[in-house]
C-alpha cells in the first residue's frame, strides 16, 4: 500500500481532475502488475543463466571424467585399440560421450598409429558415428554439414560414400562441400573421382584442384591422366603442377609432358617444360632435344616463354644453347637479358662468352648485360 500511495503521487500528483479523478487507482494496479511482471521475468533469466552455466560445468566434468577413463590403461577403449575387443560400452554411447570418443580417435589418428590401429579406429567410428553423420548429412544445418564431411574425411568412411553421391546431385549442395567430397573421394580411391574432375561445372580454384589431385591414390591419378584430353583446362594446368609435386617420373608422364612441349598452348608449354626439368632426371637429352626444337622458333613465343626456356638452358648445359643465349641477351625484356647473362655464366666457357658478347654483341643493350655480369662475377671473386 505505501508503494502503491507513492507510486500513485509521482504518476498522478496530489491533485485529481477530470478522468483521473475515477480512473486513478486503476493505473497504479496496471503499473504494478507490469513492474512485478518485469522483475518476475528478470529473475526467470537470472535463473535460467545460473542453470546454464552450472549444466555446461557439470557437462564439461563429465566429459573431462570420461576423458580419464578412457584413456587410462586397460580401458574399453584401450583394449579394442590394442587387441580389437569391441565392448558394447563404446557402441552404445550417448550424444556428449560419443564427441568425447570421437576426439579421442581424431587425436590417436593425428599422432600416426600402427596400420592396424588405424584400420581399428576407421571400423569403430562407422559403427558408432556412422548413424548420426548420416542423419546430419540430410537434415543438418550448413555448418553441420560441413564438419561432419570433415569427420568423414578423417575417418575415410567409405560405407558413406554412396550417400555424398546423392549429396552432389542436388543444386543445394555449396562449392565448399563439393570441394570436400572431392576430397574424400580422392583421399579414398573412390572409382568416381575422375568422372568428376572432368566435369565442366566446378568452379574451384587451383589450389583446391591442386590439393585434390596430391590426395589422388596411384591408381587413380594414372586414370585421371589417361583421360588428360577429357578434363577442363583448369584441371589440365594443375596436373602438370601436380606432376611436379608428386615427382611423378613414369614413362607415360615424360611422354605427356612431351607432347604437351610440342603442343600449341603456351601455358601448358611453359608449365611442361618446368615439370619435365623437375621430373626427367636421367633424361637430360630428351629436355635438351626439344629446347633445340624451341630455338628453331624461338622469337616468335611469348615473353613468359621465353623466360622459361632461357632459366633451362642455365639448367641443362649445351654448346648448342649458348648461340641462343647470347640472342636472348638483346632480347627487349630486360628481365629476359638478364636471365641469358646468368645462364651463359654458369657454362664452363661461360667467361669467354661473356667477354666476348661485351665487345661484340651487335645489340648495345646485351653489350651492357654482359659487362655488368662480368662485373658481378669480378666482385664475387673478390669477396671470396
Amino acid at each position: 500500500m505505501i508503494g502503491q500511495k507513492w507510486m500513485y503521487i509521482k504518476l498522478i500528483g496530489s491533485h485529481r481532475t477530470g478522468w483521473l479523478a475515477s480512473n486513478t487507482d486503476w493505473l497504479v494496479d496496471v503499473v504494478s502488475l507490469i513492474c512485478a511482471s518485469v522483475m518476475l521475468l528478470l529473475l526467470v533469466i537470472y535463473g535460467y543463466i545460473l542453470w546454464t552455466k552450472y549444466s555446461s560445468r557439470r557437462r564439461e566434468k563429465v566429459k573431462t571424467a570420461l576423458v580419464q577413463e578412457l584413456l587410462a590403461e586397460g580401458s574399453v577403449l584401450q583394449r579394442y585399440l590394442d587387441q580389437g575387443e569391441i565392448g558394447v560400452e563404446l557402441l552404445n554411447m550417448s550424444g556428449d560421450q560419443q564427441g568425447v570418443l570421437q576426439q579421442l580417435l581424431l587425436q590417436r589418428l593425428a599422432q600416426g598409429p600402427e596400420e592396424h590401429e588405424i584400420l581399428r579406429i576407421r571400423l569403430l567410428s562407422w559403427q558408432v558415428f556412422g548413424g548420426s553423420y548420416r542423419s546430419v548429412l540430410k537434415n543438418g544445418k550448413w555448418s553441420q554439414r560441413v564438419n561432419t564431411l570433415l569427420y568423414i574425411e578423417q575417418f575415410h568412411m567409405v560405407e558413406l560414400l554412396p550417400r555424398l553421391e546423392d549429396m552432389l546431385r542436388v543444386s543445394s549442395c555449396t562449392l565448399l562441400e563439393r570441394f570436400i567430397i572431392l576430397r574424400i573421394y580422392a583421399r579414398t580411391g573412390y572409382f568416381r573421382i575422375v568422372k568428376e574432375l572432368m566435369r565442366e561445372k566446378y568452379v574451384l580454384s587451383d589450389s583446391q584442384y591442386l590439393q585434390i589431385l596430391l590426395l589422388l591414390t596411384e591408381s587413380s591419378w594414372t586414370r585421371l591422366k589417361e583421360h588428360f584430353k577429357d578434363v577442363p583446362y583448369q584441371v589440365q594446368s594443375n596436373i602438370i603442377h601436380a606432376i611436379r609435386i608428386r615427382d611423378d617420373q613414369t614413362d607415360g608422364t615424360v611422354a605427356l609432358l612431351e607432347k604437351l612441349i610440342l603442343g600449341d598452348d603456351v601455358q601448358l608449354r611453359i608449365c611442361s617444360y618446368q615439370a619435365l626439368a623437375h621430373v626427367g632426371r636421367g633424361r637430360e637429352d630428351l629436355l635438351k632435344g626439344l629446347l633445340l626444337i624451341w630455338n628453331e622458333h624461338g622469337e616468335e613465343r611469348q615473353r613468359s616463354e621465353r623466360l622459361t626456356v632461357t632459366q633451362l638452358m642455365g639448367t641443362v648445359h649445351a654448346d648448342a644453347f649458348i648461340p641462343r643465349l647470347k640472342v636472348m641477351m638483346g632480347d627487349p625484356s630486360f628481365q629476359i637479358r638478364q636471365e641469358a647473362a646468368n645462364s651463359l655464366a654458369r657454362y664452363e666457357q661461360g667467361l669467354e662468352e661473356l667477354r666476348d658478347t661485351a665487345v661484340n654483341h651487335p645489340d648495345k643493350y646485351a653489350r651492357q648485360i654482359a659487362e655488368e655480369t662480368l662485373e658481378r662475377m669480378q666482385y664475387g671473386r673478390e669477396m671470396d
